[in-house]
This record gives C-alpha cells, structure tokens and sequence, in this order.
C-alpha cells in the first residue's frame, strides 16, 4: 500500500534525492509553490481527498481552514525545525501527527529530504510516537 504525499516547497536542490532514492512506499506529488489558504484551492480535489500527508517547509502556512481541506491527511512533516507555520491545536483535535527535523549546520537539502522521510515512514510503522505538543 502506498500513501499519497503532496510535497510542497520543492526547490531543484531537493531533486537529487528523487532521482537516487527509492520511495516506493509514497505516491508523491512535487510542487514547487508553498501550501496557504490561496493555493489549497488549486488542488485537485483527487489529491484532498487521497492526501494523507504533506511535506512542507516554512513558506507554507499550514492553518486550520489548509488542514481541514484534507479529510484523510493523518501526517504534517516539515523539513525544517520550525513548526510555528502549522495551526497544532487543529492538528490536535484532528490526531494529526506533526514531525520535523533537527538541521544541522551545512547539512544538504537531500539529506533533510531523507530525514523527513524517515521520519514519517517512523510514524507510519508505529516505530516511534508522535504527538503534537
């Protein structure tokens, strides 16, 4: 089975990890635009409905009116350490797991991709707990 994730905020650095990587277990849509309350009414309405995931960084502002476009979304992950951009009450109320990654200095786009995949591949097979705090 596979999950559907819309990554959002796709930057060309990032493509490296596509081209390399296998991610056989996602069916994953890159877009280059950040998520808002503008561009969540671009979607198609297959993919909110299908989402169980997005993939953001920080230009996205992830608010509750975003958040409840997607009734099957069960995962917000950004590729940041920052999560000040996502409404985490509704996420809360919602049991959406939010994850993020420790960056490091210097570290590359492809592996703050990786990080984040495996974060919510964790999620996923119950590997680890996520909450939102």
């Amino acid at each position: 089975m596979t999950c559907k994730m819309l990554f959002f905020d796709y930057r060309e650095s990032e493509k490296p990890f596509f081209e390399k990587k296998s991610t056989h277990n996602f069916d994953i849509k890159l877009i280059s635009n950040s998520l808002n309350r503008k561009t969540v009414r671009e979607l198609d309405k297959n993919d909110l409905e299908q989402t169980s995931i997005l993939n953001i960084y920080t230009p996205s502002i992830i608010s509750a009116d975003v958040i409840n476009m997607f009734p099957n979304l069960r995962v917000i992950a950004s590729r940041s350490d920052n999560i000040k951009n996502i409404d985490l009450k509704t996420c809360l109320e919602r049991n959406i797991a939010v994850v993020n990654v420790e960056i490091l200095p210097n570290e590359s786009d492809c592996k703050i991709v990786q990080k984040t995949i495996n974060a919510i591949t964790g999620v996923f097979c119950g590997c680890k707990d996520y909450r939102v705090v």
